[in-house]
C-alpha cells in the first residue's frame, strides 16, 4: 500500500474501561497500525483494563480530563498541535465532543463519527439527560461531521428515523473482531470449576451488567433449563445490575449453577469452552461476543429485533433468534442448539466476514474516500 505523507489517524474515545466501543477502538487502532498508518489513540482519560492491550505501534494520548465534556478544550488543543489527517470517534458523548472540539480548534481534519446503538430503544434504559437526548443533539451536530458509520443496518435505520439524517451520509460497517479461534483457545484453560466439570452443558454470556443486556431474562431461562438437568451459566462482565442479578439468582434457586466472575481479560478463553453462547439483549447495536463464539465454532443464540445480532446470524441461519423478554423461548433455543448445533465450519466461515483486516479496509474507504487503496 502506498501511503500519502502525513496520513495520521486519531481515534478518540472516553476511556478503555471495557466495553464494545472500547474494544472496537483497540482493534481498529491495531489494524490501522498494521497497515502502516500512524495512529494516535486519544482518550479523555487513560484508564481501564484494555489499556494493556494497546498495540505498541499505536501512540496513546491521555487528555487527563475527568469527563468527556471537560476534555473538549484539550482535544481542540491536540487537533491544533498534531493536525491529524482524520479523526474517528465512537460513542455518542465522544462524537459530540469531537464535533465541538474540531470547530473550536479551527481544524481542517476529516471527522468521521461512529454510532453503536439504536437510540430509540436505548432511551428507555438510562436516566442520564444527555443519553436521553442523543437523538435531538445528534440531529443538530451529526450533519457537521464528514461521515457517519453505523455498526449495523438496524442502527443506520434507527439513526435515519429519529435524527432525520440523510441515509446517503451513513455507511454501515460492522465492528472489527479479533478472531482468537479454537486452535489458540483450546490450549488455554481458565481456572474455573465450571470448565473442569465434564459432561455438564455450559452457557456463556458476555456484556455489561445493565438492563438493556437482558441478563435477567437469561437467568430465568437458565432456571427453566435446570428443570431438565444440570446446566452451568457463566456471565462475564461488570455493571450496576450486579446486586439485582445476584438477588434474582437466589430467588430462582440457581446458586451453585450460576457464576458472574466480573470483567475478564480474555472472554474468548471461556467462550471457546462453552456449549452455547447466548446474547439475550433487549438492545444490541452489533454483538462482538457472537462473532467471537462463531470464530471458535461455538453455537450461538440471540434475540431478534435488537440490532446487529440478527444481521450477524443472517436472520437465524447461523443460530436461533428469539423474541426479547421471553425466557421460555430462550431456554428452548438453548436446548435446540446444544442438541443440534450448526456445523462449526459454517460458523467459522461466517465469522470471517468480521475480521479486523476486512473491516479496517472498509473503514479506510470512509476515512480517506479519495485515496486509492491497494
Amino acid at each position: 500500500m502506498n501511503l500519502a505523507p502525513n496520513r495520521k489517524i486519531a481515534i478518540y474515545a472516553p476511556s478503555l474501561r471495557g466495553g464494545g466501543v472500547e474494544r472496537n477502538a483497540i482493534n481498529l487502532s491495531r489494524g490501522l497500525a498494521e497497515k502502516g498508518y500512524s495512529v494516535d489513540l486519544v482518550l479523555t482519560r487513560a484508564e481501564g483494563p484494555f489499556l494493556k492491550e494497546v498495540d505498541d505501534r499505536v501512540n496513546l494520548v491521555d487528555l487527563a480530563a475527568s469527563r468527556t465534556l471537560f476534555s473538549i478544550p484539550r482535544l481542540a488543543g491536540y487537533l491544533r498541535k498534531v493536525r491529524p489527517a482524520v479523526m474517528l470517534s465512537g460513542m455518542a458523548h465522544a462524537n459530540f465532543a469531537a464535533i465541538v472540539a474540531r470547530k473550536m480548534a479551527g481544524a481542517t481534519c476529516r471527522l468521521v463519527v461512529s454510532v453503536h446503538t439504536c437510540w430509540s430503544v436505548g432511551d428507555g434504559f438510562t436516566e442520564n439527560w444527555l443519553d436521553r437526548n442523543t437523538a435531538m443533539i445528534g440531529r443538530i451536530l451529526y450533519p457537521r461531521s464528514d461521515g457517519i458509520v453505523a455498526v449495523s443496518e438496524a442502527v443506520a435505520a434507527d439513526l435515519v428515523k429519529i435524527s432525520q439524517l440523510n441515509p446517503a451520509t451513513i455507511t454501515v460497517i460492522p465492528n472489527p473482531v479479533a478472531m482468537a479461534g479454537p486452535p489458540v483457545d483450546s490450549g488455554q484453560n481458565p481456572d474455573h470449576p465450571f470448565l473442569q466439570e465434564g459432561g455438564v452443558p455450559l452457557v456463556v454470556a458476555v456484556g455489561r451488567l445493565s438492563p438493556e443486556k437482558g441478563f435477567d431474562v437469561l437467568l430465568r431461562a437458565h432456571a427453566l433449563l435446570l428443570e431438565q438437568g444440570r446446566v452451568h451459566l457463566l456471565i462475564l462482565g461488570e455493571g450496576k445490575e450486579r446486586p439485582r442479578l445476584e438477588s434474582l439468582v437466589d430467588e430462582l434457586g440457581s446458586a451453585g449453577q450460576v457464576d458472574m466472575p466480573g470483567f475478564v481479560d480474555s472472554p474468548s478463553k471461556y467462550i471457546a469452552k462453552a456449549s452455547v453462547v447466548a446474547m439475550p439483549s433487549r438492545i444490541e447495536g452489533f454483538g462482538n461476543a457472537l462473532v467471537e463464539a462463531m470464530a471458535c465454532g461455538v453455537p450461538v443464540v440471540a434475540t431478534k429485533g435488537s440490532g446487529g445480532p440478527g444481521e450477524i446470524l443472517a436472520g437465524g441461519r447461523y443460530g436461533p433468534l428469539v423474541p426479547p423478554d421471553d425466557p421460555g423461548a430462550l431456554s428452548r433455543a438453548i436446548t435446540e442448539v446444544i442438541s443440534n448445533p450448526v456445523a462449526p465450519s459454517e460458523l467459522i466461515e461466517r465469522a470471517g466476514d468480521f475480521t479486523v483486516d476486512r473491516v479496517v479496509d472498509r473503514y479506510l474507504e470512509v476515512l480517506f474516500p479519495r485515496e486509492a487503496l491497494s
